[in-house]
């Protein structure tokens, strides 16, 4: 998706430069042809460490990316937010409070609104909220004048090739930020910003949102919408009208008295141990794509839960078992949605 913004974008801005394309769908030495051009624009799935890039860098090509040129032209206020989870709906929620009380905004990013398609909107007034992604991140060489940072803990170490590199693409967003700029965070990391860090508030913030770990998604939206003076009254309304993303905990059905809830995005342990702890739900179907995660705290949470049975999908759902291996628990090997 980003891949064919960027190749528009230039193709509207420069009609006549000599734009070429590397594609996975071109087989599977796609990369070589990145050898004859000396710009290179990355899309962020593309690992970094695969040798055909590590040795574009290392012949001095340019390898830039869409998040990089954005950045540079963007002619508008950056709200720049990442973290392992609660991302999306931290973003989600900081645009939702802004739309409503009127101030000019977008919602754009790794959220999956490529942000070229929507510069030509972009005036000065206008506040850009961007979700970033580690992989958005990680040679980014421009932090955003309000860096929102939620959580860092181990994850995508199928692409980064440890949790320090993983931690370090995370703290990009606020690298590169001035003492005129703001960072809002859970985590008291060195910066030059201006530092606003959060925890749980005293008393919940009424929403739809589910879970304690949602009061700390809500915390931007409100240290924003404060930065921006709108009336607290207001900040509160518009996040109590804020729906539940896709996904997120989110109810999808309820067959037999028995509630279903879709929780795909958890795709860590401590978002599911999240979970567990929002919902006390009986029955947990698990596991799916390697990202070298490790499952001992996830198991303790099982076992010390009321769940009583599992479901689990390959390739990690033997995994987590092997950690769980309980006769307390009845646990099921499936390898599709309907077999579960």
């Amino acid at each position: 998706r980003e891949g064919q913004s960027t190749f528009n974008f230039l193709k509207r801005r420069f009609p006549h430069l000599q734009i070429d394309t590397a594609d996975q769908k071109d087989g599977p030495d796609y990369l070589t042809k990145i050898v004859n051009y000396q710009i290179i624009i990355k899309t962020p799935g593309i690992s970094p460490h695969l040798p055909e890039i590590a040795a574009a860098k290392k012949n001095k090509k340019l390898i830039t990316s869409q998040t990089q040129i954005f950045s540079e032209l963007c002619p508008g206020k950056i709200i720049g937010i990442t973290g392992t989870k609660g991302k999306s709906t931290t973003a989600s929620l900081i645009y939702h409070v802004l739309h409503e009380n009127q101030i000019p905004s977008l919602l754009v990013g790794n959220i999956g609104k490529p942000v070229l398609d929507y510069l030509d909107e972009i005036t000065p007034r206008t506040w850009v909220v961007c979700e970033l992604s580690s992989y958005q991140l990680m040679d980014l060489k421009h932090s955003p004048h309000v860096a929102v940072l939620q959580n860092i803990v181990p994850d995508h170490l199928d692409y980064h090739k440890d949790f320090k590199e993983y931690k370090n693409a995370k703290l990009n967003i606020t690298k590169y930020q001035s003492p005129d700029d703001y960072f809002i965070s859970q985590l008291n990391v060195p910066t030059q910003a201006k530092k606003i860090i959060f925890g749980l508030p005293n008393k919940p913030v009424t929403s739809k949102l589910l879970g304690r770990h949602n009061q700390l998604n809500i915390q931007p939206a409100v240290i924003i919408g404060r930065l921006l003076k709108i009336p607290g009254p207001k900040i509160f309304s518009a996040i109590k009208i804020f729906p539940m993303l896709e996904h997120r905990l989110e109810l999808i059905a309820t067959k037999k008295s028995i509630r279903f809830y879709s929780d795909t995005l958890a795709t860590i342990p401590e978002a599911t141990i999240a979970a567990i702890d929002t919902l006390n739900q009986t029955t947990l179907i698990a596991g799916g794509h390697e990202r070298k995660q490790k499952y001992a705290l996830l198991a303790k949470k099982i076992l010390s839960s009321d769940i009583r049975t599992l479901i689990l999908f390959p390739s990690t759902g033997p995994r987590l078992w092997q950690e769980i291996n309980s006769p307390k628990i009845k646990h099921f090997l499936v390898n599709s949605m309907s077999e579960a």
